[in-house]
């Protein structure tokens, strides 16, 4: 489906970092950024439910285009 970044409130620990084993997570405080490929809207929909269900605050999510290392 696509490559997105997903910008949720706050540092995220270790252990929920690793909740979300298909992203990459980059610290920015006062947020962090999670980003990656996902396979489809199901994929988008599970993370973004996912992260509701953790009572993490969800910033803003963008579909961008994949690095250039992954082409």
């Amino acid at each position: 489906m696509g490559h997105y970044v997903i910008r949720v409130k706050g540092t995220l620990s270790r252990d929920l970092i690793e909740a979300f084993p298909s992203l990459t997570a980059d610290p920015e405080p006062p947020q962090t950024v999670l980003h990656g490929h996902l396979d489809d809207q199901a994929a988008l929909a599970g993370i973004l439910n996912h992260l509701d269900m953790l009572g993490i605050s969800i910033v803003e999510v963008l579909q961008v285009p994949p690095p250039a290392n992954e082409r």
